[in-house]
């Protein structure tokens, strides 16, 4: 089915709980984050909405840091970041900002942090023909880029990409995992575990992602 087909059937059930008051934060790790509702791809709808606050709360914490971000998200919801931004397929004029593969892409600079939301799951997967080993060999480059003391930090679908959630299983090179799994059907989430977590499945029973992670991972 399309994308399209999930976003209706998100929107309708939205629609039919409008009358339902939910929460207007969420927990995680003890610190309270608010939901961020957005038009821009409907984030009241999908998992941006805890996925935007918990990375732009990243990258609060550490203003000074010199960071790059793997697809081009958060600068559709704040046109004033300057970080640097590796994307292989979307066009932007913002400055720093490279069309570049990320399994590929290289710089002189060492990252403080680097982020990305929602993206590496289609890394390989979406790809034709499909590439099983690229997020792999994505996340070991991207792990290279990093300075003696940063870190990638990613939020990601469970459910979606085999690969991807084989590389979180293992955990190989992760210093933190932290998980969120959707409540009900207004796109509620609340923290949970990986064991809970791993066994999600996309756009079931909730359209779009069910369960997420949140995983950090050292440098090389």
């Amino acid at each position: 089915m399309s994308h399209k087909y999930f976003y209706l059937k998100a929107g309708l059930v939205w629609m039919l709980n409008i009358p339902r008051r939910g929460k207007r934060e969420f927990l995680l790790q003890g610190k309270t984050y608010t939901y961020f509702d957005h038009f821009y791809n409907l984030t009241w709808l999908n998992e941006r909405r805890v996925e935007i606050p918990i990375i732009m709360d990243v990258l609060n914490r550490n203003p000074d840091a010199r960071a790059l971000e793997v697809g081009n998200v958060l600068s559709h919801y704040d046109h004033s970041l300057k970080h640097t931004v590796v994307d292989k397929y979307e066009d932007s004029k913002r400055g720093h900002y490279f069309k570049e593969d990320a399994e590929t892409f290289s710089s002189d600079d060492q990252y403080d942090i680097i982020v990305s939301i929602s993206t590496l799951e289609h890394v390989g997967w979406d790809e034709s023909p499909r590439d099983p080993g690229k997020i792999f060999r994505t996340i070991h480059n991207l792990r290279g880029l990093l300075s003696a003391k940063g870190a990638l930090v990613f939020t990601a679908p469970v459910g979606y990409s085999q690969p991807l959630d084989r590389l979180i299983d293992e955990g190989d090179g992760f210093v933190e995992r932290l998980c969120l799994r959707r409540v009900n059907s207004i796109n509620e989430w609340e923290e949970s575990d990986w064991v809970t977590v791993r066994r999600s499945a996309f756009h079931s029973p909730y359209p779009f992602a069910n369960g997420l992670v949140v995983a950090r991972i050292k440098p090389c």
